[in-house]
């Protein structure tokens, strides 16, 4: 008879392509993960896996294996969430976020996470988009926050919210409003990391012709930006949604300025694999958080 248990297992491995990996996402030991693979080998009386220097790969009666094993993997998924209690459904979801959510709506989404599925345990990680995408397609993550669609095979995108590009400065800078960028440009510009959008946007709107030269200072820590912005030290470009405190209360002010800046796209994305069912219901939850903040 076959173990459910080993054939999830199967697929962990090959979807992972490693052993260790397959030991983590199942919460058990790297041992543990070659008996149960061994057994359904045995069982089913082929070899199922071969090692190929670092990886490892499906034979091909692996892969036939695998054709079942994920569609019994998914339907078992489908039934616990169409029928079962939300708090049998456990696990571990890694969890890929960019800054701008944690200093929005995280929060609220933990909290509604702890009583949607009280079992499953979040793994959150806070990086910059083009490195949340890269560890969601390596397998890394399971499910990222991140700003824009992820345009590649086997992936999913749901839209989260928008949030639109401001400058934000400290009471002690004086400007005339609407700010022209010729401005601007004197003061340092602080925001978020190189090679993301917000960075390269920054970089085109300040190399129109007859601007002159400008500093921008990136950073992965927004209250690190924030901070500098207040201190007098720069003009922060984000989402003024991340700021609200410091607009609150007085110690940073939003510039209006002579150019419109762009909205910000963010979306939830994740692979299309047979455990997916729980990592689409989590990230429908992220989205009604997201509209309702």
């Amino acid at each position: 008879m076959v173990d459910f248990k080993a054939l999830e297992t199967l697929v962990w491995v090959a979807t992972l392509k490693s052993f260790n990996r397959a030991a983590a996402k199942l919460n058990t030991t790297q041992p543990a993960v070659s008996q149960r693979i061994a057994q359904l080998e045995a069982d089913i009386g082929h070899r199922l896996l071969e090692r190929e220097k670092r990886t490892v790969v499906p034979t091909e009666a692996g892969r036939r294996v695998l054709d079942y094993a994920e569609r019994l993997l998914k339907l078992r998924i489908e039934m616990m969430h169409a029928v079962a209690d939300r708090t049998a459904i456990r696990g571990t979801l890694r969890l890929g976020v960019a800054e701008t959510i944690v200093h929005t709506w995280l929060s609220r989404f933990v909290e509604r996470m702890a009583k949607a599925y009280p079992g499953l345990v979040l793994e959150i990680e806070v990086d910059i988009t083009p490195n949340l995408r890269d560890r969601l397609v390596g397998q890394e993550l399971d499910l990222v926050f991140a700003l824009g669609a992820f345009a590649a095979t086997q992936l999913k995108n749901l839209p989260l919210c928008t949030y639109r590009m401001a400058f934000l400065a400290g009471p002690g800078l004086v400007l005339p409003q609407p700010a022209p960028l010729a401005m601007l440009a004197a003061h340092p510009i602080l925001t978020f990391s190189r090679n993301t959008r917000p960075y390269l946007v920054m970089r085109e709107l300040f190399s129109a012709p007859g601007l002159p030269p400008v500093r921008i200072h990136a950073s992965s820590s927004m209250a690190t930006i924030l901070r500098m912005a207040e201190d007098g030290l720069g003009i922060a470009a984000v989402p003024e949604e991340i700021a609200g405190p410091e607009l609150g209360s007085g110690r940073l002010r939003a510039l209006r300025t002579s150019v419109p800046l762009p909205d910000l796209d963010f979306f939830a994305s994740w692979r299309m694999t047979p455990a997916a069912a729980t990592v689409e219901a989590v990230a429908t939850i992220a989205a009604e958080v997201a509209r309702a903040a």
